[in-house]
């Protein structure tokens, strides 16, 4: 069945285009939408010299790039992308306004078993599903830039979206070689909630002349960034302590009074209940049964490992 499914992707611009590429280089048939011409001509040659790129970086082969192109169907008009449609990724620009009314389309046009997904990065998918008759078959999935690439792509379930619309999607998804995170639906997901925090504050950092451009990205490129690509910040907790992470926030809200610092109730309750991380083998992970000195041995080189990768050390 998922060999035969007829993917859509509608907006052939940054993200939408990366998409079609993926979803053909896996080998689904796919409709690639927009309403210019041009567009959808230059986006065929994007994705044309994105494969010579992936095969001179040994990420694919000639013979797995060589039917992409076949696979996709460039067209600027909707109801031919979307008349035998499965599975449509809508892919147009960050505006709820422009997603109902695109939406409210797709729904009138594909099938009545076509599955409609969503590549926002925040906004909420109920109420995209507000604007069609099958909210139970509206879902999100937003696809990291570029897509080609990244193998994340959170998929957020809406109020009304049905198992078997999260089934299919989190399915077609792994067939693309993605690794797909279910998120419930709120603004934001998980990616920019995330994300957003850091940003916000190494621009605060830069306003209050704290710290220059280069020495914030620093930072970053240097330790932040290092660090995060290798732990995840739930795992960097237990390697901090959670004991020390719940006194450096404290002095944190206390010092600056800002919210966004003020402890959260889940930190306090492990502190109290003893599960500091790593040194009381329990934290928001168990180390029951493993030797800590392994574990952080192992922490060690996979930073060296990455250091000179980098070519930083």
């Amino acid at each position: 069945m998922e060999k035969e499914m007829r993917l859509t992707v509608i907006g052939a611009g940054t993200m939408g285009h990366g998409i079609a590429m993926v979803c053909a280089l896996n080998g689904y048939q796919t409709h690639l939408m927009d309403v210019d011409e041009t567009i959808i001509k230059n986006s065929i040659d994007r994705i044309r010299n994105t494969l010579k790129s992936l095969i001179s970086s040994g990420i694919i082969d000639e013979e797995k790039a060589d039917p992409t192109l076949t696979r996709i169907t460039g067209t600027t008009q909707i109801s031919k992308a979307t008349e035998e449609a499965d599975f449509v990724i809508e892919a147009v620009p960050e505006k709820m306004e422009l997603k109902k009314k695109v939406f409210k389309e797709l729904d009138d046009l594909c099938p009545e078993h076509a599955i409609l997904a969503s590549n926002t990065s925040t906004l909420r998918i109920s109420e995209v599903a507000e604007a069609t008759e099958r909210p139970d078959k509206v879902i999100g999935t937003h696809w990291m830039n570029p897509p080609y690439i990244f193998p994340l792509v959170e998929v957020i379930r809406g109020d009304k979206t049905s198992d078997d619309t999260l089934k299919t999607a989190t399915a077609i998804l792994k067939k693309m070689r993605k690794e797909p995170i279910v998120c419930k639906d709120v603004p934001g997901f998980i990616v920019n909630r995330m994300q957003h925090v850091m940003l916000v504050e190494a621009l605060n950092l830069l306003e209050q002349g704290i710290a220059s451009i280069e020495d914030i990205d620093k930072v970053w490129t240097r330790h932040l960034g290092i660090r995060y690509s290798l732990m995840g910040p739930l795992e960097v907790l237990d390697n901090f302590g959670l004991d020390i992470a719940l006194d450096c926030q404290s002095y944190l809200y206390e010092e600056l009074r800002n919210p966004k610092f003020q402890p959260p109730e889940i930190l306090k309750r492990k502190v109290k209940a003893g599960e500091l991380g790593l040194k009381s083998k329990k934290g928001f992970r168990s180390y029951e049964g493993t030797n800590i000195e392994d574990v952080i041995r192992s922490r060690d080189e996979r930073i060296i490992w990455l250091l000179r990768e980098l070519r930083i050390v």
